[in-house]
């Protein structure tokens, strides 16, 4: 989108966390945006509008993307001190593993002699994980 603004165009963004993760990179799109003597506007942010010609939009364009990296950094902070957290009390993140606790079940089934399709309608499981249990009949 940016190798193809012209001058006057003018950038429509939801939110300002929607265009970039980082205060560095918002302020390196906006910059390339300017360049191109284009503006933006965000729905969320009635302050961002860099189509009129006003001396505050660039100081708070940078106060604000520096709040917005804050607030990504304390998330992501949060986040992993309450997977931490989590661990430390045996809850592990993720998708649990069934191939383990379905081993077994799947091994006594395929050297019964049934079928993938039916061991995957039986137990629940994907193909894929079916086929990837070793020692199993096929």
């Amino acid at each position: 989108m940016l190798e193809e603004l012209k001058e006057g165009d003018v950038v429509v963004v939801a939110d300002l966390t929607r265009i970039s993760r980082s205060s560095k990179d918002l302020l390196a799109i906006v910059d390339k945006i300017k360049e191109k003597k284009a503006g933006i506007k965000s729905l969320k942010d009635t302050w961002l509008d860099t189509t009129s010609n006003n001396p505050y939009q660039q100081f708070l364009l940078t106060v604000m993307s520096g709040l917005s990296q804050l607030e990504w950094d304390l998330i992501s902070t949060r986040v992993k001190e309450g997977m931490e957290a989590a661990k430390k009390r045996g809850h592990y993140a993720g998708r649990p593993k069934t191939e383990a606790d379905n081993r077994a079940v799947v091994r006594k089934m395929g050297t019964a002699g049934m079928r993938v399709c039916d061991i995957v309608t039986a137990t629940g499981l994907s193909r894929s994980t079916v086929n990837r249990i070793p020692g199993r009949q096929k």
